[in-house]
């Protein structure tokens, strides 16, 4: 399906809430206590997540556009699904790390890892996700969302961005002046 600016937002909103709240929730049961996701700019939502999920629908629309056998679109936008969100959260792990000395997550305990930013685990569950948010997840939201009108989702969008934008100024301005918490924090 085709989307326009306003959704591709909207569906960043979504899925990077999303993303807190499944990182929340899988971390309090890794660590059989409560956790409280300690987001770089934004508490409640996380960027990453919002970016992975419509770079993964993108990626699946893609390869169902461009191969016409289902099983190998099905396994090409998988991989290239895992392959991608590695590769953007090495990135983001990297720069996070480098620039703001600010470590989020530690892959080190785990084989297979990469300058721990990265690891083969999550990698191949990252292929899990993207699985279940194209088949079962995003086409509920897509129903959900397309029977709000129009100038509801422009103005939820715009309210909602304008949240997110005031929180990580907020935020970046506490971490600038030394005000708050350490960077460093995994």
């Amino acid at each position: 399906m085709h989307y326009d600016t306003m959704n591709f937002l909207l569906f960043f909103l979504i899925y990077g809430f999303l993303g807190f709240l499944l990182e929340t929730v899988f971390r309090s049961f890794a660590n059989r206590k409560l956790y409280i996701s300690r987001g770089f700019l934004t508490k409640g939502f996380c960027p990453l997540y919002g970016i992975c999920g419509v770079l993964i629908i993108e990626i699946f629309n893609l390869c169902e556009l461009t191969l016409h056998n289902p099983l190998y679109a099905l396994i090409g936008a998988t991989l290239g699904s895992i392959a991608a969100v590695t590769l953007l959260e090495y990135i983001t792990g990297r720069v996070l790390d480098r620039v703001f000395h600010c470590k989020l997550w530690d892959y080190s305990q785990y084989p297979f890892n990469l300058h721990s930013y990265i690891c083969l685990e999550f990698s191949l569950l990252w292929g899990i996700v993207a699985l279940l948010l194209v088949n079962y997840l995003h086409p509920v939201m897509e129903l959900f969302l397309y029977a709000i009108p129009y100038n509801i989702r422009a103005a939820a969008i715009i309210m909602i961005l304008s949240i997110v934008f005031v929180n990580a100024s907020y935020n970046m301005r506490k971490m600038l002046n030394g005000g708050g918490h350490s960077l460093r924090r995994i």
